[in-house]
């Protein structure tokens, strides 16, 4: 196993750090619990009437509940990012979700908590979904992990033919070696892996949080006499969902039924502490990466994949009995950028000499009287971005269906064109207040103008992956993997297409063109992208929409209303400037643009569908309901 040690540095470099008056003990140990999908209506002390959560309300009890904690990013990747380096994903240039066939991850140069508490003689192991790199120098044991064993990404993804296997690997459902060899990849089907080398494929889903479960105990038994630090990222409950025969139909609700299994593993791990006789010297974090995919994020608006609250504000419990007062709410903004610096803080962590974004906000987990955020304004820009300063949220995009570039400067602003909410008076985010606080408006514009200026000048590069000569590629299950042109007569809805198929129009303009047929349709015709670039062709609500992703930050839009009845055919065109849509029976309708496309999509050209992460948000996630009779997607000037 390649694991990256640093000397343990002697004296007072690596003592205590800790302001006067603090009677922490040195060295705490600390666990973070790290949910996949759970949404903040889905515990009980957040009001959820669906899952029992008894274990997380007894932690609740017993612990600080932060009411206003936010992620660093709506889906997996980028908040793995921002927990772990204290750092905002843009910043260390990591793509929001990464795939099996992601070519680059994150760089090892990156300090992580691990990094940081390794170095301090800390045992450190991480178990659970990892997601920021599966393959060399990117895997936990390149990261400051001692150990690892859990899935390197999402559930519902594949397995690389890159991977090391293990001696005695274990094959299931039929799989053999040289299937996986050879290249042949399915859906939903993971491998599970220790330290470097998949032991288990494809993993069995249904006992993968009883396993972590297991590990995560054996772990804080083993390493009692402390200090140690375990990050147990769950799988669960992210789709596709599973659950170990306990919990099977306890609820009737599979994504219940889930959900009080991740709660029993909390209470599991929290009892493993209490029996070992460490609980006043163990600091736990409880919360989720993102918000609902499946659940609950009420009352919050929206879920996972939305930087309004439901998409990034978490449940989330800090448990440390003795230090952190029992049964108490925190109502002030805090992030998981800030668990690092305030593990610095608690542990005599050395900073990284790099910048990192995240502040202490240990004043705030033992409740110190008059604390307050660190954030004055706390900026995430995921997709179209956002920011929160006290009460206020404020995203500099218009609500709905119309253009969502962000105002440009801070001089220009109309209140229909963004967006201010009271998050106190208005924790759903229902009523735009913007109209009514220019002074607030104009306050958070300047800070969302001057975070991206700044994010922009002083941005760190991911690292490439290393695979091994002669791999099998990771392709997509079910993808037509020839890199010849596509024959665009033979494209068949339902099928996704290798991205090196598709025609490269980085810099150019293009058009889609195609037939449809059918009544009431709803749905995905075209896409090829996801969260970072690309373009997709979609019906929603009666009108045909064509959605350009310039970046991760740039969404262009233009829309006209799909005639009902026989066949139709659409051509929407994307040139420097702007948008072109058409149908045949009604007339063109133009958008403005801030560009073209500035790479070509890692993702597949999926027809009929959008296969991962949907370009545009907003696109519906259901397949095109009707017949594409014709498809073609070329530079304007290849005819």
């Amino acid at each position: 196993m390649v694991t990256r040690v640093f000397l343990t540095l002697l004296g007072g470099v690596f003592g205590l750090v800790a302001s006067a008056g603090d009677t922490v003990p040195p060295q705490p140990n600390v666990i973070i619990i790290f949910v996949d999908d759970l949404g903040f209506g889905d515990v009980g002390f957040n009001g959820a009437t669906g899952p029992r959560t008894p274990h997380l309300d007894r932690m609740a009890a017993e612990g600080r509940q932060f009411r206003d904690f936010y992620v660093g990013c709506a889906v997996c990747s980028g908040s793995r990012t921002a927990l772990l380096t204290g750092t905002h994903y843009q910043r260390l240039s990591m793509n929001p979700v990464l795939f099996p066939n992601s070519n680059q991850g994150l760089h090892p140069d990156e300090i992580t908590i691990a990094d940081m508490l390794l170095e301090g003689g800390y045992a450190t192991a991480c178990i659970g979904k990892w997601h920021l790199g599966h393959l060399p120098p990117c895997l936990p044991t390149y990261q400051g992990f001692q150990s690892y064993y859990g899935i390197p990404y999402s559930n519902d993804m594949w397995i690389d033919p890159a991977n090391t296997l293990a001696a005695d690997v274990v094959f299931r459902e039929g799989v053999t070696r040289e299937d996986l060899l050879a290249g042949t990849t399915l859906k939903n089907r993971v491998p599970l892996m220790r330290n470097e080398e998949v032991i288990e494929y494809p993993v069995d889903q249904t006992t993968i949080t009883k396993r972590y479960t297991e590990e995560a105990v054996r772990f804080i038994h083993e390493q009692k006499a402390g200090p140690f630090f375990l990050y147990l990222p769950h799988t669960m409950v992210h789709l596709p969902l599973a659950v170990s025969e306990a919990f099977e139909g306890r609820t009737g609700e599979l994504i219940w039924d889930a959900i009080e299994e991740v709660d029993w593993s909390v209470g599991e791990v929290l009892d493993a502490v209490v029996e070992a006789g460490i609980r006043e010297r163990t600091l736990v974090i409880f919360t989720s990466d993102n918000g609902a995919a499946v659940g609950s994020s009420l009352p919050l608006r929206a879920k996972k994949g939305s930087v309004y609250d439901g998409g990034i504000r978490e449940p989330t419990v800090m448990w440390w009995p003795g230090q952190i007062p029992a049964g108490t709410v925190c109502h002030d903004v805090a992030a998981s950028i800030d668990v690092l610096p305030t593990l610095a803080h608690l542990c005599g962590g050395r900073l990284p000499d790099r910048k990192i974004d995240g502040l202490d906000m240990w004043p705030l987990m033992r409740g110190e009287e008059g604390a307050t955020s660190p954030h004055d304004t706390y900026c995430l820009m995921h997709g179209p971005g956002t920011v929160r300063s006290g009460r206020w949220k404020y995203y500099p995009w218009p609500e709905g269906d119309s253009d969502r570039n962000p105002q440009p400067d801070t001089a220009e602003w109309s209140a229909a064109r963004v967006q201010l909410y009271d998050t106190v008076a208005d924790i759903g985010e229902t009523t735009n207040v913007a109209a009514t606080h220019p002074e607030v408006v104009a306050r958070l514009q300047a800070a969302w103008v001057a975070h991206n200026e700044e994010l922009a000048a002083n941005r760190r590069p991911t690292v490439d992956m290393i695979r091994p000569a002669g791999a099998a590629p990771p392709n997509r299950p079910g993808s037509v993997t020839t890199r010849k042109p596509l024959n665009w007569s033979k494209v068949a809805k339902g099928k996704a297409y290798d991205t090196q198929a598709a025609p490269n129009i980085v810099g150019k303009a293009f058009q889609v063109t195609c037939e449809l047929a059918g009544n009431d349709l709803e749905g995905v015709v075209v896409a090829h992208g996801g969260t970072v670039t690309g373009y997709s062709l979609y019906v929603r609500d009666g009108q045909i929409v064509f959605a350009l992703r310039r970046d991760s930050n740039d969404i262009s839009r233009v829309a006209v209303p799909l005639p009902r009845g026989s066949t139709v055919t659409v051509r929407a065109t994307a040139t420097k400037g702007s948008l072109l849509l058409q149908t045949d029976r009604g007339d063109a309708v133009a958008a403005a643009s801030s560009g073209l496309l500035l790479k070509h999509p890692s993702e597949s050209l999926s027809v009929g569908f959008d296969e991962r992460m949907p370009v545009d948000p907003e696109q519906p996630a259901a397949a095109f309901s009707g017949d594409i009779q014709k498809l073609r997607v070329a530079p304007v000037d290849a005819g």
